[in-house]
């Protein structure tokens, strides 16, 4: 087996009608001429916007957005990768793949199927154990924190006794060789002693994939000798920070979001309340990888990490970054105990079940944790907490937020609405004078002396400017290409289109105005891009180019242009930031090309979906107008720039980690 063909991949799709494999999993009725409608399998709604169309074999929601073609349906429904969901299509069909015999990938595969055997293999061992006389301490521990064995094996959960060698005995009883426990994680190698088992006298929690194939194991002490909690090495099928405990479990809940918990007893914490709809990552901090993972089964997530320092800040960062993946976040602060294992244990599962109810955004949740802090710390002065949450609240960047939370610290301190909320704005004033990225919402009024007038909206984004200020120190980045290797594509299964799309040189381009945001910044980008091409572009110049640029665009705008240009001031600020920032490291101009090209690759990648975005908007209006194929012609579009920006994407993500 290896990389699927793509004139296999065409097959599949040719052979799977999207209309008889859509209708498997959802209700179609026939609406219009062209299209057949039912309730999303993908949010909950009450009427129908998920259309199929059968003469260009693809779907859409109008409610989520999500679309695409029959494989990108069965990914999203089945939560399967690219090349699981072909499989499953090809299956279905009766159809065999052709795959490269690339003999180095096939000694791979078969060396990770061997693994998973052993994986499997082990997995019924600790279970086994678990069950035995040898597990009766483990299986106390357990029932002490009300983990009993309807529990315990709805989540795989199991032992691995004391013998330092119990496990590997078992295997090789059952001819499973020492190198495929070697490639599962399992087992170590002394030099002395021969092999010996990874995991000794703890209790087991399997780390599963969504088809319930397990990868690896977490273990957790049941003694105070050594760490509490260790996790199986990276291995040929693990990789950490890929995956998420409790995913296998989530996927076959029926909640609308997912809870986000710290650890392994937090899921089955929430479990044993009946919210089997929660994940956790493996003792790392959340990955893209893994908000991925979520993003592909729920658009909501609550985060309700440990009730500490590193707690709260875990649960910050991995807000911001499932908000990066597009996912809606709420925030959760159990009061009276450390994690959801100790509140259950110390309440119950009614009380419990109530706090989960009560949900924060990041700023409140910010304000929650302070008030607490307030409430239980003794060296926190009143005027201490005050001050905190007045900056706090000047960082919220939604001003009805502002006035929201600001009425309610005001009641609580016994203050003047008015005064809080002149004091949040002067702070917020002190932020923006301190840093230039602080915008003043565009449509509220600058408290400039002089005349008011409404404040710039920004109209361009920082990894603009980046790529101006790096063009006029290295005019030589002009010329730099996007790497996007042939090798580097073929290593993923995509259609011929995809393919073709990012071998183009309009993919791999130097960079060029289309990079930047229409209006004022493209222009600007036009000439400073024309000047370091000819190799006389300077840091003076950009400036100078920004100036004339603006100055151009403000008079266009008195003469009531739709156009409002961009703050030159905050420009030349951010230009001169950058540069000394740049210039402290005292890069060499390889490095600075190759920094370069990372945001030009990055910058590249927000063009592109900006641009799927706007063809799907189109496309929306296309098809409320009835013009029903040219809509269907942008949905496609679409799905194939978004298909090439995530592909894209994961061949940057690969070449940063490597």
């Amino acid at each position: 087996m290896g990389l699927i063909s793509r004139q296999s991949i065409d097959a599949v799709i040719e052979a799977n009608d999207i209309v008889d494999v859509v209708s498997s999993y959802v209700s179609l009725v026939k609406k219009s001429a062209l299209n057949l409608f039912g309730l999303c399998p993908f949010h909950e709604e009450k009427t129908p916007s998920f259309s199929v169309s059968p003469g260009k074999q693809i779907f859409y929601c109008f409610g989520c957005q999500k679309g695409g073609n029959v494989i990108k349906f069965i990914q999203e429904i089945e939560h399967l990768s690219y090349p699981e969901a072909i499989r499953f299509l090809a299956d279905r069909a009766g159809i065999t793949l052709e795959e490269s015999e690339d003999s180095l990938w096939k000694e791979r595969f078969e060396r990770q199927n061997l693994a998973f055997q052993a994986l499997g293999e082990a997995a019924r061992f600790f279970y086994s154990s678990l069950e035995s006389a040898a597990g009766a301490e483990a299986r106390n521990y357990l029932a002490e924190r009300g983990i009993g064995r309807p529990l315990y094996r709805k989540y795989g959960l199991g032992y691995a006794p004391s013998g330092r060698t119990d496990l590997y005995r078992a295997l090789s009883a059952k001819n499973i060789s020492d190198q495929a426990m070697l490639d599962g994680g399992l087992i170590r190698r002394s030099d002395k002693t021969g092999y010996y088992d990874f995991f000794y006298r703890r209790i087991i929690f399997p780390i599963m994939d969504a088809s319930g194939r397990v990868l690896a194991f977490g273990g957790r002490a049941i003694t105070d000798d050594g760490p509490k909690y260790i996790n199986s090495p990276e291995s040929l099928v693990y990789h950490k920070g890929k995956h998420l405990f409790g995913l296998l479990q989530a996927t076959q809940s029926a909640g609308r979001f997912w809870f986000l918990v710290e650890g392994y007893l937090d899921v089955l914490a929430l479990a044993k309340a009946g919210l089997a709809n929660t994940v956790a990552p493996l003792g790392t901090a959340l990955t893209a990888f893994q908000a991925r993972a979520i993003r592909r089964c729920v658009n909501t997530v609550h985060i309700l990490m440990d009730n500490d320092r590193a707690g709260r800040e875990a649960s910050l960062r991995s807000g911001e970054m499932l908000r990066k993946e597009g996912l809606s976040v709420r925030y959760i602060l159990l009061d009276g105990a450390k994690d959801p294992d100790d509140y259950l244990r110390l309440y119950g599962r009614e009380r419990l079940t109530v706090e989960l109810e009560h949900t924060y955004d990041r700023t409140g949740y910010r304000l929650a944790v302070l008030k607490q802090d307030y409430k239980t710390e003794k060296n926190m002065t009143e005027n201490e907490y005050r001050d905190q949450a007045l900056d706090l609240l000047a960082e919220e960047p939604d001003g009805t937020r502002r006035e929201i939370f600001g009425g309610q610290l005001a009641k609580e301190m016994q203050l003047s609405y008015r005064a809080v909320g002149e004091e949040i704005e002067r702070r917020r004033g002190m932020r923006r004078k301190l840093d230039p990225k602080q915008d003043i919402p565009y449509g509220q009024l600058s408290r400039s002396p002089g005349k008011m007038k409404r404040a710039r909206p920004s109209f361009y984004n920082e990894d603009e400017v980046t790529l101006l200020m790096m063009l006029a120190i290295n005019n030589q980045a002009a010329g730099v290409r996007i790497h996007l290797s042939e090798r580097s594509i073929a290593s993923y299964s995509v259609s011929g289109q995809v393919r073709a799309f990012l071998s183009s040189d309009y993919a791999r381009a130097p960079i060029g105005p289309m990079d930047f945001t229409a209006g004022p910044m493209r222009a600007i980008a036009e000439q400073a891009i024309e000047e370091a091409r000819e190799a006389r572009l300077t840091l003076a110049g950009l400036h100078t180019i920004v100036d004339r640029i603006l100055a151009d665009n403000d008079d266009e705008d008195e003469n009531q242009s739709r156009t409002l240009s961009p703050d030159p001031d905050r420009i030349h600020a951010m230009i001169q930031k950058q540069y000394q920032e740049i210039a402290v490291s005292q890069l060499t101009p390889e490095k600075e090309e190759s920094i370069f090209g990372q945001k030009l690759s990055e910058r590249r990648l927000s063009v592109w979906r900006r641009r799927a975005s706007l063809l799907t908007r189109k496309a929306r209006r296309l098809e409320l107008e009835g013009a029903e194929e040219d809509a269907g012609n942008c949905y496609a579009k679409a799905a194939g720039l978004t298909t090439a920006a995530d592909t894209f994407r994961m061949i940057l993500q690969g070449e940063n980690q490597s």
